[in-house]
């Protein structure tokens, strides 16, 4: 993972300075009444929370060594990594090839197949998350309107398509008749890829049960999309959002705002965890009459006042170990925190 402090703050100022406006978890009557997201399983999320910790890891192992070094721990069996084209002047590059690096990966394990969306890492992710500019869903009927930072990291480009990649080693093995349950999982701009992609897998795969776990995710469309979204559920369609009551990013992009083209708002499953630092109210962004700047200029005064507070109630490693402290084996789950010993 990367672990550079300083990084990691610039890239979550990026962020915040960019989700400018919307209704995330509103109470506005124009978000969809809640629904379950199915019930929530601690197992499940601790090993989709390992897998997070791995995308990560895999990001580093490709930097530092190249392709072949990517690795998942026992005992999954890695079937793919998926790669996004990055700019090598602004963004470190796997050793072996400086026009990529690993956003997501494909593992298996018994009837399990895993899918793992990595989160914001270098300045093409915050350049993602900075577009929350709203675009059509059209990858299943009546889809809403999403970020259009998380669909186009989603579909990928014409040298490095995401979607298509991943669809492609999915429908193989599926095909074969050895797996029934496919995992998909992320943390933070991971987390919203897993939300992206949940209704286009539940529609467009032919896969028997579907469980999504995501971490610290970030709202990613409107109204349309959620009910859309929330219409997939049942004993076969399982999403939960593991979310830490002090995290910034969960309640971004602003609350109760009515914003043309920007309202957000959050599918349901949450499930509250908590650690970290309780951080101060979030300004009254109804205050700036939509107004991008004046919202932008709010967030980073905000963000640079709570910056060291903000990143560590986001975490990932965090997530893991708190749920671990949760889990039937702490001590041996801890083990399991990958990356994280230099946090």
């Amino acid at each position: 993972m990367i672990t550079d402090r300083i990084l990691k703050l610039f890239l979550l100022l990026t962020v915040f300075s960019g989700l400018t406006i919307g209704c995330s978890g509103s109470t506005d009557s124009t978000n969809p009444a809640p629904a379950p997201g199915g019930e929530f399983n601690l197992e499940t999320a601790i090993t989709l929370g390992e897998l997070s910790l791995v995308a990560y890891e895999q990001l580093k192992q490709c930097i530092e060594t190249g392709k072949e070094a990517i690795t998942v721990p026992a005992p999954f069996n890695l079937e793919e990594v998926i790669y996004e084209g990055v700019d090598s002047a602004i963004n470190p590059t796997c050793a072996d090839d400086t026009n990529v690096v690993p956003i997501a990966f494909i593992a298996t394990e018994g009837k399990n197949i895993y899918l793992a969306f990595r989160g914001t890492a270098n300045i093409a992710d915050a350049l993602t998350d900075i577009l929350d500019t709203q675009v059509s869903y059209t990858l299943v009927p009546d889809g809403g309107k999403v970020s259009q930072g998380f669909l186009n990291k989603y579909m990928g480009t014409d040298t490095n398509p995401i979607r298509a990649t991943v669809f492609s080693k999915l429908d193989e093995l599926v095909g074969t008749g050895n797996y029934d349950n496919l995992y998909v999982t992320g943390h933070s701009m991971g987390g919203a890829l897993a939300v992206t992609a949940f209704p286009d897998l539940s529609q467009n795969l032919s896969i028997a049960n579907l469980f999504m776990y995501n971490f610290a995710e970030p709202a990613v469309g409107d109204s349309d999309f959620v009910s859309t979204y929330q219409g997939e559920y049942g004993a076969d369609r399982v999403s939960c959002r593991v979310v830490n009551t002090n995290d910034l990013v969960p309640k971004l992009p602003p609350l109760g705002l009515d914003c043309t083209d920007l309202m957000y708002a959050h599918v349901s499953g949450d499930h509250p965890i908590t650690f970290g630092v309780t951080l101060p109210d979030l300004p009254d962004f109804n205050d700036f009459n939509c107004e991008p700047v004046a919202i932008n200029a709010a967030i980073f005064a905000y963000g640079v006042s709570n910056l060291e507070d903000i990143v560590t109630d986001h975490e990932m490693c965090t997530y893991f170990k708190t749920l671990c402290t949760q889990g039937s084996d702490p001590s041996t789950c801890d083990v399991r925190a990958i990356g994280c010993d230099s946090e």
